[in-house]
C-alpha cells in the first residue's frame, strides 16, 4: 500500500522528495553522542564500543564530507543504545521518542537490563492504544474546562468524524451557535436532546427536537481521551 490514493509515486517525484537521510542521520547521531558529552575525538571510541563494529566502520557514519548509513542491523543496535527510534534517526518524524522496548525478546532484554525490570513503555502502550484507532478518527484539543475532570482542557480527544446521527447517548464534538462544544449529550424522548457538561458549574441546555436538524451539527463521537495533569 501506497500513499497518494495508491498512485505508486514517479521516478522524477521520488528524486524531488526532500528527505536528506544520509546528512540528517549523521547531525542526528552527532547530536545524541553532545548530549552524552561525547567528545568529538571520542565519537569513533564510543559508536565502535557500544556496536561492537569496527573504528572503520562507524567513522563513515559520522564522516564529515561523505558520510555513510550504518546497516539495518548497526543501525537498530545504535538506537537500542541510545534509547531512540529508528523514525527519528532517519528523519522520518520529527519527535523523538525512546526505543520500542516492548520489541525486545526476552533473552535481548535480559542482555540490556539484566535482573533488573525495564522502564514501564509508556509510549508503546499508547501507541499501541492508538493502533486502535480508525482511519476516520480524528483528534481535538480540549477547550475550556467545559468537561473537567473527564476531558481536561488542554487535552486531546478522539473522536469518529463518520457519526453524524446521535442514535445512543454518548460524548460527541458539536457545532451549536457557530461554536465547538464537547458535550455529554442525552436523548431525551418526545423532548429532544439534552446537552450537558461534565463540569457541574455548567447548566444543561435541552435543544428541541424539532431545531435540532437546524441548529446542531454533529461533527462526531468521542472515543479515546488522553489527559495531561500538571501536578
Amino acid at each position: 500500500m501506497t500513499i497518494s490514493n495508491n498512485i505508486p509515486l514517479s521516478k522524477d517525484a521520488v528524486r524531488e522528495l526532500d528527505i536528506d537521510v544520509v546528512p540528517g542521520v549523521r547531525q542526528r547521531l552527532i547530536a545524541e553522542l553532545d548530549r552524552r558529552e561525547v567528545l568529538p575525538t571520542q565519537r569513533e571510541h564510543f559508536l565502535s564500543g557500544i556496536t561492537g563494529r569496527a573504528l572503520q566502520t562507524v567513522a563513515r557514519w559520522i564522516d564529515d564530507e561523505k558520510p555513510g548509513l550504518p546497516d539495518l542491523k548497526s543501525l537498530a543496535i545504535v538506537c537500542l543504545q541510545l534509547d531512540m527510534d529508528a523514525n527519528w534517526i532517519l528523519g522520518l518524524t520529527s519527535h523523538r521518542i525512546p526505543f520500542p522496548r516492548q520489541q525486545l525478546t526476552p533473552r535481548v532484554r535480559q542482555q540490556v537490563y539484566g535482573q533488573v525490570a525495564p522502564p514501564f513503555d509508556w509510549i508503546g502502550h499508547l501507541l499501541a492504544q492508538a493502533a486502535l484507532l480508525n482511519e476516520t478518527d480524528l483528534t481535538g484539543l480540549m477547550r475550556g474546562d467545559d468537561m473537567a475532570p473527564l476531558i481536561q482542557e488542554g487535552s486531546l480527544y478522539f473522536f469518529d468524524a463518520c457519526v453524524h446521527e446521535i442514535d445512543i447517548n454518548g460524548i460527541y464534538v458539536l457545532e451549536y451557535q457557530e461554536k465547538v462544544l464537547v458535550r455529554h449529550v442525552e436523548i431525551v424522548v418526545g423532548e429532544g436532546l439534552l446537552l450537558r457538561c461534565e463540569n457541574m458549574r455548567y447548566k444543561p441546555t435541552m435543544v428541541k427536537m424539532g431545531k435540532v436538524a437546524s441548529t446542531l451539527k454533529i461533527v462526531g463521537r468521542v472515543k479515546n481521551v488522553l489527559n495531561f495533569s500538571t501536578l
